[in-house]
């Protein structure tokens, strides 16, 4: 969990803070700034720099994260994967991100390797290339040949990339609370558990023995099929900021002149990399998060071949268990039951109108319900339930968010590949053994132990439960606590206003003092007026330009 800033961190970073208010605001959000409490800043800041004063676009919001580097364009590739958040063109705007950054220098590299495998990459390699094959936010690839033969990509991490983004994740979780407290529009978009989600991946992004793992797990997964290739991992050259795996040479999976000069087979190529995810989603329960074309290559006999396994996905026997019977609702066309495996997922708030909701369930299943196959788009599909969940403001677990945009691209993909490819079609038999595994009368029988174990133990629990409860009540220790919302920024507001009026009251208190003493003529005298007469006017000038300077400068008079 990211921890608030101290003061002296706060100061610490207190530039960069800056940066990113002044940025965001420059592009449009500067509303959100003057409602967070960073108005007055911002106005000083940008004072014939700011741009016409337009609602954000999707194009002023990647801009502005483009500008702000490495860590805002994560965190918008991220955002781009919750299309039940965001509406169609911001995720449209945001998946145009790219990690476009220069490569760091040799002798970097030189440094990170000799920290970390204490040894140069001389002394470690038969041939290393000191340019970059790619270069990232994170880290930059080389390509090197081992002592034993083998052609490796060489993956080094960014030297003080880690310290940036904690400076980065502190202030987006700073904004996060600050929106959440001050924008209640905004709350249920769960600004905070965002932030949160994506420090934990990048975080593990950044922790490449952890992607090593994940790497060595999927090639065990697919050890058996001749049509995924999973790079093996060079461990001896492997550390928590240097990757080592197989070097694959491939065609990138939407290089469609390329496969098709090279002689591949686009059919093959679509149908092989379809089924590659399907199985990852319903036979491994683990899969690529990480959609990007980039990641995924053609090689020998149609094969694909997939790289960069830093974001993965998993699906826990519940999510699965759950997904399962929606689609058994779904075939059963009861919308009942799909409304009940929203509530088992604990999608739904009391904000959520359930009876509307349910009518809307109604209406999406009869969109779709009796169409062939080779009529049904599942990106159409898949857009027009995320559309249902975000008109509802259901927030989905990140996996499932994952999940239905790893579908959709691999449906975008395969028909760029094959225009006549439909993923529904490869998944069939997929879903087919996946809801007969349900039915399996030994999972029934696992199932069933694990829910009796779970009301022993209520059961077990509820007397001490009833007994504590009946103890504070006799000892009036039993207390009901209360959270208002919305107050705060009223509070806020009442509060500024009494202590500028008690300033006001001292400053008329002080003129008022000064002219009698005037009125008076007593004490000495400075050009024929009473010094403390005189004394009291200044100070109350003073007092009260400061005043008028910061009503001005708060935009409210």
């Amino acid at each position: 969990m990211i921890q608030p800033l101290s003061a002296v961190r706060t100061y610490r970073r207190l530039k960069r803070y800056r940066q990113v208010t002044f940025t965001l605001a420059k592009y449009g959000f500067g509303d959100v700034a003057d409602r967070i409490g960073f108005s007055s800043l911002l106005k000083r800041r940008l004072k014939g720099k700011a741009k016409p004063a337009v609602s954000p676009t999707p194009q002023r919001f990647r801009t502005a994260l483009v500008e702000l580097g490495p860590t805002f364009v994560k965190f918008g590739q991220l955002l781009s994967t919750r299309p039940d958040i965001l509406p169609e063109r911001y995720i449209r705007e945001l998946e145009k991100l790219q990690d476009d950054v220069q490569p760091f220098p040799y002798n970097e590299v030189r440094a990170v390797l000799r920290e970390e495998l204490k040894n140069d990459p001389e002394g470690l390699f038969e041939d290393f290339e000191q340019t970059p094959f790619a270069a990232g936010s994170i880290a930059q690839v080389h390509k090197a040949r081992t002592p034993a033969g083998a052609v490796v990509a060489v993956k080094v991490q960014r030297p003080g990339i880690p310290r940036l983004i904690e400076i980065d994740l502190h202030i987006l979780a700073d904004l996060a609370r600050l929106i959440e407290k001050h924008i209640p529009e905004l709350r249920w978009l769960q600004p905070g558990e965002l932030v949160e989600q994506f420090a934990r991946t990048i975080r593990r992004e950044l922790d490449f023995l952890a992607e090593a793992q994940s790497t060595e797990r999927f090639r065990r997964n697919f050890k058996d099929d001749p049509t995924r290739y999973i790079p093996a991992v060079h461990w001896e050259f492997t550390s928590a900021r240097v990757l080592a795996t197989d070097w694959v040479d491939g065609v990138k999976v939407t290089n469609v002149a390329d496969l098709e000069a090279r002689g591949f087979d686009r059919k093959e190529v679509a149908r092989n990399g379809a089924r590659a995810i399907l199985k990852e989603v319903f036979e491994h329960r683990l899969f690529h998060a990480d959609p990007h074309p980039g990641n995924f290559f053609v090689i020998a006999n149609n094969a694909i071949a997939t790289v960069d396994f830093g974001i993965v996905g998993r699906l826990d026997d519940e999510t699965a268990d759950q997904l399962g019977l929606l689609l058994t609702s779904i075939l059963d066309r009861d919308a009942d039951a799909v409304l009940q495996v929203f509530r088992n997922l604990n999608l739904l708030n009391d904000e959520v109108d359930e009876a509307l909701l349910r009518f809307d369930i109604e209406e999406f299943i009869d969109r779709y319900y009796g169409l062939p196959l080779q009529r049904l788009d599942i990106q159409t599909v898949i857009g027009s339930l995320l559309e249902m969940v975000r008109r509802h403001r259901i927030i989905l677990p990140m996996n499932l968010a994952l999940l239905g945009r790893m579908l959709a691209v691999a449906s975008g993909v395969g028909q760029t590949l094959d225009p006549e490819f439909s993923i529904i079609d490869e998944a069939a038999p997929f879903v087919r053994s996946f809801l007969i595994g349900r039915a399996d009368p030994r999972k029934a029988a696992r199932r069933l132990l694990k829910t009796w174990r779970q009301y022993s133990e209520l059961i077990r629990s509820l007397p001490s439960d009833v007994e504590e409860i009946a103890a504070k009540l006799k000892k009036g220790e039993l207390s009901v606590s209360l959270h208002h919302e919305g107050l705060a920024r009223l509070i806020q507001e009442i509060d500024r206003s009494s202590n500028r009026l008690a300033f006001a009251m001292i400053v008329a208190a002080l003129i008022i003092g000064s002219s009698l003493l005037v009125l008076l003529q007593q004490g000495p005298e400075v050009l024929g007026i009473p010094a403390l007469g005189l004394a009291g006017y200044l100070i109350a000038g003073l007092l009260g330009l400061w005043l008028v300077v910061a009503i001005l400068r708060s935009g409210r008079i």
